[in-house]
């Protein structure tokens, strides 16, 4: 041991114990990784022998420090839990050493803001979730709702539904699992809008996934966060905005798509592939398909969007909507063709050829407005 510690550790003031207390701290996690289970103990024994001295700086660089280490002692690990909030957050998220019975004495003593933290662990029992629920107030029942990488317990759900009731956040955080069993979705049922309705009812009849309720919360997520800039009836820089809100270009067209914003949906796939807008808005109504699957695909939209689009124009213009079928099978033979003349090797003379053609001139068809 340096002797710079030695001599702080037989001074014995508070203020030797909490130097003696930083420059351990520095010294044991300097070269964490190559410590031994022995040495980490002795130093664990020490440091909380020292804890009560140390300065909350200090305390929280430990404790993230430490935080995810496998190895961390069991004892120190739970010292630092009940710590204030800010000190004890990283072991409380995500702290591997902690056992649920731990968590579960954790829900019994500390703080609302401490449960916040907890709540949000992916590795909760139903046990400890459902006591979660009981002791937690909104803060934490909304966290627990939203927590899509736990299981949650058919009691604990049922009374979630109770509380979403009186609840618009939690409610919408409940809906959006895909664990939700039959029983649950029908209790939830009176309590939601109609599109939430139609999409219990799917998930009643197990076809949705967890990928696709996520998507769904993150399109909620960001039309919150956009808010009034998404009304903007000027495309080029309703999309510079959403760049800006990281908001990627599939993202923004289901958020007009849904907002019934179908011409202003063409304007924005005009805009993207830099084409005349008035061609391509043309050849959408007149249903000629392969001319616009063709520009879609520059402007770089999903199989899964355009499907969307398709079905939303079927709505727009009031057409079967067997024809969105159509324009889907469509869409997906321009991407096989796509991704078929990718990976075929061109030759120089082809190479030229392309870089000789000219660009047009005036108003022309779809596919020389798109650059085809």
């Amino acid at each position: 041991m340096p002797r710079s510690l030695i001599k702080l550790a037989l001074e014995g003031s508070d203020e030797a114990r909490r130097r003696l207390f930083a420059q351990l701290s520095e010294l044991m996690t300097a070269k964490l990784e190559e410590r031994t289970d022995r040495e980490l103990a002795i130093f664990s024994e020490v440091i909380l022998k020292l804890y009560a001295f140390a300065s909350a700086k200090d305390r929280a660089r430990l404790a993230q420090k430490l935080a995810t280490h496998t190895s961390l002692p069991h004892p120190l690990a739970c010292r630092m839990a009940e710590d204030d909030l800010s000190i004890a957050m990283p072991i409380l998220a995500s702290c591997p050493v902690l056992t649920q019975d731990d968590l579960l004495d954790f829900v019994e003593r500390l703080s609302k803001a401490h449960l916040q933290v907890i709540a949000r662990r992916t590795d909760l029992s139903p046990g400890v979730s459902d006591r979660l629920v009981e002791k937690g107030d909104t803060p934490v029942q909304r966290i627990l709702a939203g927590n899509r990488e736990i299981e949650l317990s058919r009691a604990t759900m049922l009374k979630l539904v109770r509380l979403a009731a009186e609840d618009t956040v939690l409610r919408e955080d409940l809906a959006l699992r895909s664990d939700l069993p039959p029983s649950v979705c029908r209790s939830l049922l009176p309590l939601v809008d109609s599109e939430t309705k139609k999409r219990l009812h799917r998930m009643i009849e197990g076809a949705l996934s967890q990928v696709q309720l996520n998507q769904i919360a993150r399109l909620k997520i960001l039309r919150r966060e956009f808010g009034l800039a998404l009304e903007n009836p000027d495309m080029n820089v309703l999309w510079r905005d959403a760049q800006r809100a990281h908001i990627t270009f599939d993202e923004l067209v289901i958020l007009l798509l849904q907002d019934n914003r179908f011409n202003h949906t063409i304007e924005l796939l005009a805009m993207r592939v830099r084409t005349e807008p008035r061609a391509f808005k043309d050849a959408v109504f007149n249903g000629e398909k392969e001319a616009v699957a063709e520009t879609v695909a520059k402007a770089g939209l999903s199989p899964a969007v355009f499907a969307m689009f398709a079905k939303s124009r079927c709505e727009h213009l009031k057409l079967p909507a067997s024809q969105a079928s159509q324009w889907i099978a469509a869409y997906s033979g321009v991407l096989s063709r796509a991704g078929r003349e990718a990976s075929a090797p061109r030759s120089d003379f082809q190479a030229r050829r392309k870089n000789r053609r000219e660009k047009p001139a005036g108003r022309r068809s779809l596919r020389h407005a798109a650059g085809f």
